[in-house]
């Protein structure tokens, strides 16, 4: 059954100015009309939407579950009819982001921030996903317009552009021991502190944190296991952590702030390196926003001048773990 458009929008009205003569004056039709509208709609509907309540008009309880359909339709159509127009401008429009824990938290806000100051209209909703498989999926169903992970794994139907290199390092409380050595510190001497992990694990989907895989291969590959007793889900609880001293860590360098006095950052040796991707669709029709957002991304405009010294990505070939 199809419902009557005018007579939606004339029941809204009423619903919203609680009065029949109020609802015409913001319509500009006569009140019989607009009355006649809502009565063929209930007769539509075989229900009573409104009562007459002394001079205001209430809605019914099957008049209010009506109101919260029309009100979504009209939301709908009326950011369909925005989002087109402004699309050509960029003066208005959305994009929905999905990321892992790092490029949500850290790379993410910067490119929103400078891509906003030329073009404030958009609106910019980012998502912190889990795994990579909620990225790619995300935007292979359109839940999401562009994704940015660092796993290289191809996945049918989406587009992966390395536009990003990223080197881990270690964190410390100031003046730990390892921040001061003047060599890059090696699995053999984390192995010898506390260690704050990445996690907790997942039991569930039986898969660990993306980043661990990067971390662990990077200590089997030396022979040595790091000894820890916390792990921490959020990149800024490691960081909290380290600095009351629950041990040391291994993060992004995108993820540390040089400006923080309570942490010190230290290099190490052979570093676990990773590439993220920009996760777009490789096919189909790209709005306007999406295309140009994209295009801003991969071309480190954005990164010019950034004191935490992005730098783009090189070697696409190295295999890369998680979303981390």
């Amino acid at each position: 059954m199809e419902l009557n458009s005018q007579g939606l929008q004339c029941f809204l009205s009423v619903a919203e100015h609680e009065s029949y003569t109020r609802a015409a004056a913001a319509l500009s039709l006569s009140q019989p009309g607009v009355h006649q509208h809502v009565r063929k709609l209930e007769a539509q509907l075989h229900t009573k939407l409104v009562e007459q309540h002394g001079k205001r008009v209430v809605l019914t309880e099957h008049g209010r579950v009506v109101y919260q359909y029309a009100r979504r339709s009209k939301d709908e159509e009326t950011d369909l009819i925005r989002y087109l127009r402004d699309d050509v401008a960029l003066d208005q429009g959305q994009l929905r982001l999905a990321a892992g824990t790092t490029a949500a938290e850290f790379i993410i806000p910067t490119i929103a921030v400078r891509f906003q100051r030329e073009h404030p209209g958009i609106y910019i909703r980012v998502r912190a996903t889990g795994t990579n498989d909620e990225v790619d999926n995300g935007v292979l169903d359109r839940s999401f317009d562009l994704g940015i992970h660092s796993d290289a794994t191809p996945t049918p139907g989406v587009d992966k552009t390395p536009f990003l290199s990223d080197t881990l390092v270690g964190i410390a409380p100031a003046e730990h021991r390892l921040a001061k050595l003047r060599r890059p510190v090696t699995p053999l001497d984390i192995a010898k502190e506390r260690f704050v992990h990445f996690g907790p694990n997942d039991p569930l989907r039986n898969r660990r944190a993306p980043i661990q895989s990067l971390i662990s291969d990077w200590f089997t590959a030396a022979g040595v296991t790091a000894t820890s007793r916390l792990s921490v889900g959020a990149l800024e609880g490691i960081k909290r952590a380290v600095r009351d001293g629950a041990g040391i860590a291994i993060v992004s360098q995108y993820s540390v702030d040089p400006a923080d006095s309570r942490l010190a950052t230290f290099r190490l040796a052979s570093p676990p390196k990773r590439n993220f991707f920009l996760v777009s669709r490789d096919r189909g029709w790209e709005s306007n926003v999406v295309r140009t957002f994209r295009e801003y991304v991969v071309s480190l405009t954005w990164a010019d001048g950034d004191l935490r010294n992005f730098k783009t990505a090189t070697d696409h070939r190295r295999p890369n773990a998680g979303t981390l």
